[in-house]
């Protein structure tokens, strides 16, 4: 009978973590192809606009969540106040202007670093704001991830003061998008889905008027619209703008699968996840297109993937041991859909193309 039992509990267990692992599975997929749709919208057709491209990232998910919306998919929240859409609109504006800030200040080894403390932000901010902490299990799970991944990703750690200062700006920023949409959701009683149609319009209208900055990167020389122009002219081919909108479309794949993630789980453990896409997108560079790999990229990745296998074990040990909504985080999990993940892979590509232009 005990066996049984303990068999029963164990098949119940994996049972319950096969929808928050499909849609892990989903969002790693989702994100690799927006890596490699970006690669070439940076690199092929050289598209140096990242706000607008953000822009028509955010205009794509708007429509589909329009069109789901008509189909009856889920239904519109209309009594939400004004207020609250238009501060998160703000606040997640600012961050990616930040995020891009980021880039164009500091190196690769320190923007590496700044998303990489984006998890240990998220736990540190939920502790502070919220007093909602961690197990020391779960802390040193975690510590040793960002270990890992700091050994397997960053090389160059040059940083002046201003650039620190924006850096951690972008992972406050991060972190704070990732807790108060779920609790502002809550807040308004919004489905995650009715909460991002709300203030997605006045996030269009915020990135229109950032756009101008994009004609400040040093590749769009002929001002505003006259860099719109100049790109049009010399790369506006059909596949271009059919490649810039099946970006557009890995977008908003990627942030279904994110909300639906982060429905199922947590920040916490949607930014564990992230790591994972971080390693496997290294591994799937030194399989299948030679990248380098020295030791110390193996020693990084080795302790990554063992952290990620403690964090593993810890959240079925608990779910196995008490029956919560989420069987791989703690109860303070949070439902949410945002851009986060589109921004930071459109950023990393576009400064990845950068580099290489400049070598």
């Amino acid at each position: 009978v005990g066996y049984k039992s303990k068999m029963s509990q164990f098949v119940d267990t994996i049972l319950e973590n096969v929808k928050p692992l499909a849609y892990a599975l989903f969002n790693i997929v989702a994100v690799t192809g927006i890596v490699a749709v970006n690669k070439q919208v940076f690199r092929e057709y050289e598209f140096h606009f990242p706000i607008t491209l953000v822009m028509i990232h955010v205009f794509i998910t708007y429509c589909g969540l329009l069109t789901a919306n008509l189909l009856g998919l889920f239904e519109a929240k209309k009594d939400m106040p004004v207020s609250p859409r238009v501060f998160l609109a703000a606040s997640f504006v600012f961050y990616n202007c930040a995020s891009l800030v980021n880039l164009n200040v500091n190196t690769v080894g320190f923007y590496q670093i700044s998303k990489i403390l984006v998890t240990p932000m998220v736990m540190i901010l939920n502790l502070a704001l919220f007093g909602e902490g961690t197990s020391p299990e779960i802390k040193g799970a975690v510590s040793i991830m960002v270990i890992g991944v700091t050994v397997a990703t960053v090389s160059d750690v040059d940083v002046t003061l201003f650039g620190f200062i924006i850096g951690m700006t972008t992972v406050a920023g991060a972190a704070q998008q990732q807790i108060f949409i779920g609790r502002m959701q809550k807040q308004l009683q919004a489905t995650a889905n009715q909460l991002l149609l709300g203030y997605t319009p006045f996030v269009l209208v915020f990135l229109a008027l950032c756009t101008p900055i994009d004609s400040q990167l040093t590749e769009n020389t002929e001002g505003y619209l006259g860099s719109y122009q100049q790109w049009y002219e010399n790369h506006g081919s059909k596949a271009a703008l059919a490649t810039i909108v099946i970006s557009g479309c890995f977008g908003l794949l990627v942030s279904l699968s994110t909300f639906l993630l982060i429905g199922s789980t947590s920040p916490l453990t949607y930014n564990i996840v992230g790591h994972i896409k971080t390693l496997a997108i290294f591994l799937m560079g030194a399989v299948f297109f030679g990248d380098s790999v020295t030791l110390k990229k193996l020693i990084g990745v080795s302790l990554a993937l063992s952290g990620v296998f403690w964090y593993s074990t810890i959240k079925l040990k608990q779910s196995s041991s008490s029956k919560t909504r989420s069987p791989i985080l703690p109860d303070n999990s949070y439902e949410q859909c945002h851009f986060n993940v589109s921004i930071y892979f459109l950023c990393s590509n576009f400064l990845e193309s950068k580099t290489e232009k400049n070598h």
